[in-house]
């Protein structure tokens, strides 16, 4: 695959509506945006659709490319696109390119998406400097899953219901495995557990982890409603905790394309308006962004960067090194512990 190619002032600092972006969030978007334009080359190969979505929709529509606080690409699919993803990435996937999924065997996380990544960790490798346009920090494309969802009340609650109640249970799972779970909640995790069995004639077994089953049958309802016929689809987890309804399935079939950083054209839905107005109301005017992580993603990855430049007694590059509007260190490396 070609990589894209960037003008060199691309990778200085820069104000954007009134917020700094640092040179190496420059070299992270560079980075996310080779893995994106290698998904667009697969998916394209084989007659993939999937759209720009939520943070990123924005980005696209109102700034052409990212959101000046934006720090990650999301991408969405509907399940049938999806499958037919997954089925490529296995023998289409380069070799500095991963994928990451809670589950083995690449099941799709709690979350329902899946993530195509650079690596697990941070690499300074000058391989992988050059690639990833001097960007150390491994980062990726999220992944998310649109389901059908039953147009008939009583199944869509019935469907409703049984997501929580697993969403519930993978979380109360999670403390069983690190022993924080307390007695309330145990009692909570048993009632749950033994409700999916009645009600779902299943039974969970010790042949593999408690997780694993879980994620599973979250997945599985998630996709029931796969060969209803229905015209409404969502990402389930953004809906349970976000509230972000009303997508429909032609909005990831009737696209159009815009740029995106004076990189590369993306595909967003038709009806990106519509969209954007239901879920966000008034997108157009600039709000502080609401991350659901620390900004920037890679804020621990730096500071282990410079803890291991410290621990060795190595100058770290000036390169590594991030300045805010006022020429100040955003992370001083001395305050870094050992």
């Amino acid at each position: 695959m070609t990589m894209l190619h960037f003008p060199e002032n691309y990778f200085k600092n820069e104000v954007r509506c009134n917020f700094h972006i640092t040179a190496m969030m420059k070299r992270l978007w560079a980075a996310q945006m080779e893995i994106l334009a290698w998904v667009d080359e697969v998916c394209n190969k084989y007659g993939i659709r999937y759209i720009i979505c939520y943070g990123s929709l924005i980005g696209a529509v109102r700034h052409k490319g990212f959101i000046p606080w934006d720090d990650d690409i999301d991408i969405a699919m509907l399940r049938s696109d999806y499958r037919k993803f997954m089925e490529v990435v296995a023998r289409e996937l380069p070799p500095y390119l991963h994928t990451r999924s809670l589950l083995p065997g690449a099941y799709p996380p709690k979350e329902m998406t899946f993530n195509i990544n650079n690596g697990r960790m941070l690499d300074t490798s000058p391989e992988f400097l050059e690639r990833f346009h001097g960007c150390p920090y491994s980062t990726g494309v999220d992944v998310f899953i649109f389901d059908r969802v039953p147009e008939n009340q009583q199944e869509l609650a019935f469907q409703d219901r049984l997501i929580r109640m697993l969403d519930r249970m993978l979380m109360l799972q999670w403390k069983v495995d690190d022993g924080s779970i307390n007695g309330e909640e145990t009692r909570e995790y048993s009632s749950i557990r033994r409700t999916i069995e009645s009600e779902l004639d299943y039974t969970f077994t010790g042949a593999e982890p408690m997780t694993t089953q879980i994620l599973r049958l979250l997945d599985l309802a998630c996709s029931i409603c796969e060969d209803c016929g229905s015209k409404h689809v969502e990402n389930r987890e953004q809906v349970i905790y976000y509230g972000e309804k009303d997508f429909r399935e032609d909005n990831f079939t009737d696209r159009i394309f815009v740029p995106f950083e004076g990189m590369m054209y993306v595909p967003i839905p038709k009806d990106y308006d519509g969209i954007l107005r239901r879920v966000h109301g008034d997108y157009e005017t600039l709000r502080p962004f609401l991350s659901q992580h620390k900004y920037p993603i890679y804020k621990y990855q730096r500071t282990e960067l410079y803890r291991a430049y410290k621990k060795h007694g190595w100058d770290i590059p000036e390169e590594f090194l991030e300045y805010d509007e006022n020429g100040n260190l955003v992370e001083d490396p001395e305050e870094v512990t050992v």
